[in-house]
């Protein structure tokens, strides 16, 4: 067992991880013009289960001796997903404001087609699309990013911590 690292310098580490692996391959996305591909976006939720996973893992097996009761394993998943929630955040406002201004009404062009396709009527359209033009914008767009990132690592790290802990009852018998 190495010196234990704080929990928050273990989580910035990781958090800072998943968050880069996740916007890596949200940029490729958007170069490749695949950023519509419902399909193709769920594989960022697999990139933060795993990363989370890790995480705990890594505590778990490195520094906590093979132990670690399921507190403490939600928690490093949970303030992993803190972390990585903010860097993703920063990210968010940066390609809204910067790297892709256009992208917001990119999608909004989209999704006023979706609802035409849907065969709504032209006042039903313009009112959806009233109530979307008020969350358009980079400012809350990183709000919505951060606040779902956040939500969904707390929901990922209940469910990891219970694969992951494993305490020590003192007798050389792990219990499950």
């Amino acid at each position: 067992m190495e010196n234990k690292p704080s929990t928050f310098t273990l989580c910035l580490g990781y958090g800072a991880i998943i968050a880069l692996a996740i916007i890596v391959y949200n940029l490729i996305l958007f170069l490749l013009n695949l950023g519509q591909n419902t399909a193709l976006n769920y594989v960022a939720y697999v990139i933060l289960l795993g990363g989370i996973l890790l995480a705990q893992f890594n505590y778990r097996n490195k520094y906590m001796g093979g132990f670690i009761s399921y507190g403490n394993a939600f928690t490093i998943g949970f303030i992993t997903s803190i972390v990585l929630a903010v860097i993703i955040g920063v990210y968010t406002f940066v390609f809204f404001k910067y790297i892709a201004p256009g992208a917001m009404e990119e999608g909004m062009a989209i999704a006023e087609q979706k609802l035409m396709d849907k065969g709504m009527s032209d006042a039903e359209i313009e009112q959806g699309m009233a109530v979307a033009r008020k969350f358009a914008g980079p400012g809350m767009a990183t709000f919505i990013a951060v606040l779902s990132n956040i939500f969904l690592g707390l929901i990922i790290s209940l469910l990891t911590a219970l694969a992951v802990k494993k305490e020590d009852t003192g007798f050389g018998q792990p219990v499950a």
